[in-house]
């Protein structure tokens, strides 16, 4: 997308996910742009080219319903994201998406794991940037969603770095940049654009604007004809005690607090995509041993008198927190649960989460209920409050517990 390609002025819908970095991105290549807040406003597009829109846009939003009155030319955020920078991206950079309706944090940050031991890569996920040297992370910056706009100062920053590789977790498809996408999983596919389409209907942009070249890992519950294929019945599969790649089994110990069915497709996942990249067997193995498991996402903290279960993260589901509560049952439990909702934009189920917690509260010495949203039901429940995980994790720990689990859906 140039300054003289289709459309002489183009209208970026949906401030809230990213439309501000693309239309200033586009302004600076020389293209007339505008990033449109379209949720509670209606401005009309009658005088734009060419419209973009996020794929989760319902097709009622009036801006979209005029687009269409108007036959303007329609492209999504993942599209007009990879014309962009594709034109400039730097040839030795090895660029590899990740989607999927699960595990997309944790392949990410296992495959640069993997990856560092021989290159310079940059992630970009809901931890935020990251640059990874010989299986350390050192953050760049925090606070980023993983909304397709984001992958532009993430390719800036790999630039910048001199990094040989990118990786990207990106939510509802890949933008076209990838040498290499990654699909985790369509398990557990749930309902987008006020209930008009499936997730996995739009992560499979992965595929539709892939470059020439390019190749899929995907997880064969995905469905597809991969490049190379990984979970059950894949070629690659991660065991407790092992990594199975094909023919070869490689002897594998992880650290006794992994939540190991939890990081199974990541670990799978990771692996199958460093194996196509042609990563040794032996060092994809080293790199992935004695692995613990990452914050937010069940992973163990030991301290005196006190076990905390981490499992606070922004892809956290009510589902989720119930198989956390089975993980972390035992005698003189502490909660805390709910979500901060000034990072998030996509809260949790408040209805499904009080049914839960009706329905465990009897398990629970201690309940601490986070967020705006969560706070009439406090005295219900017999419950704390508190605005944010930090607090909530305060309160919990002036309380006599013995475990400790965190369950709040916010960015890390």
């Amino acid at each position: 997308m140039q300054a003289s390609g289709r459309g002489h002025k183009v209208a970026v819908l949906d401030t809230i996910h990213g439309a501000g970095v693309i239309a200033q991105r586009m302004v600076d290549s020389g293209i007339e742009a505008e990033a449109l807040e379209v949720y509670h406003h209606e401005p009309s597009v009658f005088d734009y080219d060419l419209i973009v829109s996020p794929v989760h846009l319902p097709p009622t939003n009036p801006v979209l319903v005029e687009a269409r009155k108007l036959k303007k030319s329609v492209v999504t955020h993942h599209q007009a994201v990879g014309e962009l920078l594709g034109p400039i991206l730097k040839e030795d950079l090895e660029v590899f998406e990740v989607t999927g309706t699960h595990s997309k944090t944790s392949t990410s940050l296992l495959l640069a794991r993997i990856l560092s031991g021989q290159k310079k890569v940059i992630s970009h996920t809901t931890r935020g940037l990251e640059i990874w040297n010989s299986g350390k992370a050192s953050v760049l910056q925090t606070g980023m969603s993983i909304t397709p706009g984001n992958v532009i100062p993430a390719v800036d920053a790999a630039k910048a770095r001199g990094a040989d590789a990118l990786i990207c977790e990106i939510s509802l498809g890949g933008t076209g940049l990838a040498d290499c996408g990654i699909l985790t999983s369509f398990s557990g596919d749930y309902r987008i654009a006020k209930g008009t389409k499936w997730a996995s209907t739009a992560k499979l942009q992965m595929l539709s604007l892939a470059k020439r070249g390019a190749r899929l890992v995907a997880n064969t519950d995905v469905g597809l004809s991969a490049d190379l294929s990984f979970g059950m019945a894949g070629h690659v599969q991660a065991k407790p005690d092992k990594l199975i790649i094909g023919k070869e089994e490689l002897p594998l110990s992880f650290s006794e607090d992994l939540d190991f069915p939890g990081y199974q497709t990541a670990l799978a996942a990771s692996a199958a995509t460093a194996h196509a990249d042609g990563i040794p067997l032996d060092e994809i193995a080293q790199a992935l041993q004695d692995f613990d498991g990452f914050s937010g996402r069940m992973k163990v903290l030991r301290q005196p008198g006190l076990m905390i279960y981490d499992s606070s993260n922004s892809g956290l589901k009510v589902g989720d927190v119930n198989r956390a509560l089975d993980l972390a049952s035992g005698p003189k439990l502490g909660l805390v649960v709910g979500e901060e909702s000034e990072t998030v934009c996509e809260g949790m189920n408040i209805p499904a989460l009080l049914d839960l917690l009706r329905q465990r509260r009897a398990e629970l010495d201690l309940l601490v209920l986070v967020g705006e949203r969560l706070a009439p039901w406090a005295d219900e429940l017999g419950a704390l409050r508190a605005p944010d995980l930090a607090a909530g994790q305060e309160k919990a720990m002036s309380c006599p517990v013995e475990r400790l689990l965190l369950c709040v859906k916010c960015f890390r």
